[in-house]
């Protein structure tokens, strides 16, 4: 199953690193943009599950704030993308236009950085970003063609394998995506791209 990747937007290499670093301990992949002008080119060439954005893209100047370029950028793409924001350089006012203004879901400040908590953070969000995210490649495939309308017989003879493996696959993805029924699945998945 290929891993989803998230956009980290981070000029210090240091950072950079950690960020990539977390973001694999949280099992996705990474692409860092280190300037505005690279990340809003990187979000045009692919959808990411998630960015992770500083506010200062810019080491000598602690005043820039190129990073709410991109959340304003994010904020203008077709599908929605969860942001997070880590910043060395933090003011009530910066976490407030970046969580309620500009759509941030949360707010590191630097200084205080808590590993564990981010990566949790990045598992949380993604999730409810992308309902599937927990679903394997299989359990996809099966929920694919339950939302074609097959039953569980047809779907096992489709992926030759046993009803009882689908009735399995079946349970998981109710499970995963905590809901009781087929119909309630199909619904549940699609409703992402609303």
């Amino acid at each position: 199953m290929t891993r989803p990747t998230v956009l980290i937007i981070e000029d210090d290499p240091a950072w950079q690193e950690l960020l990539a670093e977390f973001v694999a301990d949280a099992g996705f992949r990474s692409v860092v943009a280190a300037t505005v002008r690279d990340a809003v080119a990187r979000l045009g060439e692919q959808v990411f599950a998630l960015a992770v954005v500083d506010i200062s893209l810019s080491l000598p100047d602690h005043a820039d704030r190129g990073g709410v370029s991109v959340l304003r950028a994010i904020n203008q793409l077709p599908q929605r993308m969860p942001a997070i924001v880590v910043t060395g350089y933090a003011t009530i006012d910066l976490a407030i236009e970046t969580l309620a203004e500009l759509n941030a879901s949360y707010f590191f400040r630097k200084e205080e950085f808590d590993r564990r908590k981010f990566i949790d953070v990045v598992q949380k969000i993604t999730i409810e970003a992308d309902p599937l995210a927990e679903l394997s490649d299989r359990e996809r495939e099966v929920l694919h063609l339950m939302a074609a309308g097959l039953t569980n017989r047809q779907i096992a003879a489709e992926l030759t394998v046993t009803v009882n493996t689908i009735k399995k696959h079946t349970q998981n993805i109710f499970t995963k995506l905590n809901v009781e029924s087929r119909t309630a699945a199909v619904a549940r998945a699609f409703k992402r791209d609303e």
